[in-house]
């Protein structure tokens, strides 16, 4: 509805994109950013393969992917270490896009803006790290990152949200895709 109506509430109007966390210890996996990926507050698509291993909520481990020469993941690591905070490696949030009108070329048109765009289009999952106290959660860290990704799958406590880029949720689709 694009307003906040009660303490520790965060919404954001016109951004149409869904998003929760997971317990602060509970997250646990491996990202893999592909190239054409974005990398917010960047404003950039990612350019070489960069793996991130999260264990009990926090990432462990950034690398270049095979073959990369490891740009994107040297580019990142810097970013969080700039702000000298441990907590910044901390998992924030994860979510996904609703708005078919939005575009992943988004950075192609604005020039960047506020990356919202991005955010919202269709069928991607943003994984972000840092803070989590606008879901309630401890960590109120400074350092912020989301990564809008495509053609990616989602599940949450077991149940498909996003199949490699498209929503399973009936009421979460498009008219025109129900």
């Amino acid at each position: 509805y694009g307003y906040t109506d009660q303490p520790g509430r965060w919404d954001h109007w016109p951004a149409a994109f869904v998003f929760t966390g997971g317990a602060d210890d509970g997250v646990d996996g491996r990202i893999v950013l592909a190239p054409g990926d974005v990398l917010l507050p960047f404003n950039t698509y990612v350019q070489t393969p960069v793996e991130i291993t999260i264990e009990e909520g926090f990432i462990r481990d950034i690398r270049g992917g095979a073959g990369s020469s490891g740009l994107d993941a040297d580019l990142l690591t810097s970013y969080i270490e700039s702000f000298d905070d441990p907590r910044g490696y901390g998992m924030s949030h994860v979510g996904w896009g609703l708005d078919e009108r939005a575009h992943w070329h988004g950075l192609t048109q604005f020039g960047g803006g506020m990356g919202m765009e991005l955010r919202s289009f269709y069928g991607n999952v943003m994984f972000s790290i840092g803070p989590n106290n606008e879901l309630g959660g401890p960590n109120d860290t400074a350092c912020h990152f989301d990564i809008p990704m495509r053609g990616n799958s989602l599940y949450l406590d077991d149940e498909l949200i996003v199949d490699a880029g498209e929503l399973t949720v009936p009421e979460m689709r498009p008219v025109a895709k129900r």
